[in-house]
């Protein structure tokens, strides 16, 4: 197809040459200088269209009719006057000349075009390769080449870990880039080319791009971006590890520092209750209940907090079983906050109506949570306020006391294991997993959970679950 292309590009050369002569020789009738000029502004017009080739022959041409219909004598390819002979050459030199200079200026053109498309391409490179918070080479760097470069396949080859990541199929196999990460030579043939992926001067794998030809200044520009983006991973990896280490050791430091006191506190009683019972016989029927009665609520406060231990293991490994059953929720909160109100009573205000598709006994723990944390932290002579409302599709139920409230830096740090907030911590007991509880079961539902303070004093919990 290029060739017949080629073809009707002299052809259109030619008849422009014709009809120019036809014009000047039998419509118009201009002089010799006039036609040279014209010719000449045709010779630069096709070198600027279509290039050097086409212009030198449209030059030949035109010094040929030229020649045969205003040089004298006319009809003929002879000259008569010598002065003719250098205004003809002077017109071959200028013509030739001037779509010389105008291919290479188009030619130019076309590079300097190349060279910013080649830039836009990169620079997209690099901007989705920085803006992907994603730790997977192939996502965050082989598939934006692949699209923004139109290529067929990319593989990436890991000289650390001998894995190749992308596509594996050849050119592009591990063999072949083996050998480029080994002897640091690029190897290139039709439409692929394997370079070497560096980091300073250090050869970290080597980098297969497959489907189309690329500049030399691409491919090493590409694999440049791909070597930083490897090193960009290999530092978000490192500083995730870092992190999850250290927030490993607070939640070990906090677990040790809840747990030891949550479990010495009531077994130190209980150790005392029991070795005075057993040392030192009460004198009175009375004070020997009082002792007894110190051992039964520490053995509940202890009870309780291995149960909530046992209970946020299981729901953070995904043991908790939920045995999803239309629930009607003003009967069921009522019942669980008439359990752990401690002898409050909760000010409730729910339509009977709502429904929620859960299981019964998880969502009455998360509320027996929300309101012995909500009794806990607000004084005692102020409601507990329970509310619910139908708002497309599901429905939030709404915990409120009139308590301290939540510093605003800690509302999503609230809901964390082990963690208790400032304004309440010192004064009121507790492990911080009841909320943390809370979270697992609501999230296992499929709902949401989170806390606000109130207006005019306090906090509010709030959690979201499907309706029916």
């Amino acid at each position: 197809m290029a060739w017949r292309h080629a073809i009707l590009r002299y052809l259109a050369s030619l008849a422009s040459v014709c009809i120019l002569i036809w014009v000047c020789f039998s419509v118009v009738h201009v002089n010799a200088t006039t036609v040279a000029l014209a010719m000449l502004l045709l010779v630069l017009a096709i070198a600027t269209r279509w290039g050097l080739r086409e212009a030198v022959f449209t030059s030949l041409v035109c010094v040929l009719g030229f020649n045969f219909f205003f040089l004298p004598p006319i009809g003929t390819l002879t000259i008569a006057d010598p002065q003719n002979w250098v205004a003809l050459a002077a017109f071959l030199a200028s013509a030739l000349g001037a779509s010389k200079l105008s291919a290479q200026a188009k030619a130019r053109t076309v590079e300097a075009m190349e060279r910013r498309s080649e830039i836009e391409r990169l620079y997209l490179l690099s901007r989705a390769m920085l803006m992907d918070e994603r730790t997977e080479i192939s996502t965050t760097a082989l598939n934006p080449i692949r699209e923004i470069f139109g290529l067929s396949r990319v593989a990436f080859y890991e000289s650390g870990t001998g894995e190749v990541y992308g596509s594996r199929e050849a050119p592009a196999h591990t063999e072949d880039l083996l050998k480029v990460a080994v002897s640091n030579e690029p190897s290139e043939g039709p439409a692929f080319a394997i370079v070497p992926v560096r980091v300073g001067t250090r050869v970290i794998g080597s980098l297969a791009l497959v489907g189309r030809d690329l500049t030399i200044p691409e491919r090493d520009s590409i694999a440049n971006l791909v070597g930083i983006s490897y090193e960009r991973i290999r530092a978000i990896e490192h500083a995730a590890a870092a992190e999850a280490a250290r927030q490993g050791e607070r939640l070990r430091t906090s677990l040790l520092d809840g747990i030891a006191h949550d479990l010495k506190t009531p077994l130190t009683a209980i150790k005392t209750c029991v070795s005075t019972l057993i040392t030192i016989p009460p004198r009175t029927e009375e004070k020997r209940a009082e002792l007894l009665s110190i051992i039964d609520e520490e053995t509940d406060r202890l009870q309780r907090t291995i149960t909530e231990a046992i209970q946020l293991a299981r729901i953070e490994s995904h043991k908790v079983t939920i045995e999803r059953q239309a629930v009607p929720l003003a009967e069921k909160l009522q019942q669980a906050a008439a359990t752990c109100a401690n002898g409050r009573v909760p000010v409730i205000n729910i339509p009977r109506d709502l429904i929620v598709e859960a299981d019964p006994d998880l969502i009455a723990l998360v509320v027996r949570q929300l309101v012995e944390n909500a009794c806990k932290y607000s004084p005692e002579n102020t409601p507990v306020e329970i509310s619910a409302e139908r708002n497309n599709g599901s429905v939030t139920v709404r915990v409120m006391d009139k308590g301290p409230g939540i510093s605003p830096w800690e509302l999503d740090r609230i809901f964390e294991k082990f963690y208790r907030g400032t304004r309440g911590r010192g004064r009121t007991e507790g492990t911080g997993m009841g909320l943390a509880i809370a979270k697992g079961i609501i999230e296992a539902h499929g709902g949401k959970i989170w806390a606000e303070n109130r207006p005019g004093g306090g906090a509010v919990f709030l959690f979201k679950l499907p309706a029916t």
